[in-house]
């Protein structure tokens, strides 16, 4: 029986059916895998992780680790060159969660279009009348910029299709397309009615939607942020929202999180905002806690992983 150590969170354990306790690995369940739950077992081997920190001084207290799989697609808060010195492969899932963000994406282009949230609000307050200062618009004909063109950018880029929707694409590679037209970015802010944002958070996309590019965009135009907070600046935002220079955001991702109750974000009427919930659903939960449980496995077995974004030095 392999009877490698391994850590992983409970709720991945319960979506795959207890697959790496199957698979004959000591499985160490714990709520939220942490740097304290990993050197709280130095023999560890592999550990699957969401988003807490995975700082470099974790390694040399580690010796036995061998794979830190991320349940999901960013890996951002795992310096994967510094783990891949080490020894360390790290992975993702890409494409699991696709679908689930994709459509938040277009929910929130849909609530925001639609004037939704302060619709119903009134409702609630005044009951069956109507602000005639609250109007909508329709997702149908609009121009939707996406920035990050991966598998969520394919994805929401697909499910506007059926909208009649023309697409702009900014992305650092170009993937053949017949679902949009790539632009550079000052055309993208420029021209587009909704902007959707689906880009990874590297040193080069941190605040690449700030004040300049803000003032860009439409006064009547909406930002959508499903990727990471650091691309934008939210104390940017804030002052484009409040003085009106868009229309309004739904943000699923914040710089800092969780977001504080008091955060300025929270007082603003045309912000919609998730806690960092887009791909909580029950099928990307189960594509991520399966994709990372067969990185794990695949790793701690003598394979080389499908979804490394790492190459460990050996």
């Amino acid at each position: 029986m392999n009877m490698q150590k391994i850590i992983i969170p409970e709720a991945a354990d319960a979506q795959t059916n207890h697959y790496l306790a199957q698979k004959g690995y000591d499985v160490i369940k714990v709520a939220n895998p942490s740097k304290a739950d990993l050197l709280a077992h130095p023999d560890v081997a592999g550990a699957m992780v969401y988003l807490s920190p995975m700082p470099n001084d974790l390694y040399d207290q580690l010796p036995n680790l061998k794979v830190l799989a991320r349940y999901g697609v960013g890996y951002d808060n795992i310096d994967a060159d510094y783990a891949a010195k080490k020894g360390v492969w790290v992975t993702n899932t890409p494409g699991a969660n696709a679908v689930s963000v994709a459509e938040a994406a277009v929910t929130d282009m849909l609530l925001l279009a639609k004037q939704s949230i302060p619709i119903a609000a009134n409702m609630k307050t005044n009951g069956w009348t109507q602000k005639e200062s609250i109007v909508g618009r329709e997702l149908t004909g609009a121009t939707v910029g996406i920035i990050g063109f991966g598998d969520i950018g394919q994805t929401v880029a697909k499910l506007l299709t059926g909208f009649g929707c023309r697409i702009l694409i900014y992305n650092r590679t170009h993937r053949d397309t017949p679902y949009g037209t790539y632009v550079d970015l000052e055309t993208l802010l420029t021209e587009s009615d909704f902007v959707s944002i689906h880009i990874a958070a590297v040193p080069a996309t941190e605040h690449l939607i700030d004040a300049q590019a803000l003032k860009l965009m439409k006064k009547s135009a909406y930002l959508v942020n499903m990727a990471r907070g650091a691309i934008v600046d939210e104390q940017a935002l804030y002052d484009a929202l409040k003085q009106h220079d868009i229309a309004g955001a739904g943000l699923d991702v914040f710089e800092h999180e969780p977001l504080p109750k008091d955060d300025p974000l929270m007082s603003l009427d045309n912000a919609y905002l998730t806690p960092h919930s887009a791909a909580i659903t029950h099928e990307a939960g189960y594509n991520m806690a399966m994709g990372a449980s067969k990185m794990i496995d695949a790793v701690l077995s003598g394979q080389t992983p499908e979804w490394a974004v790492n190459q460990p030095v050996k």
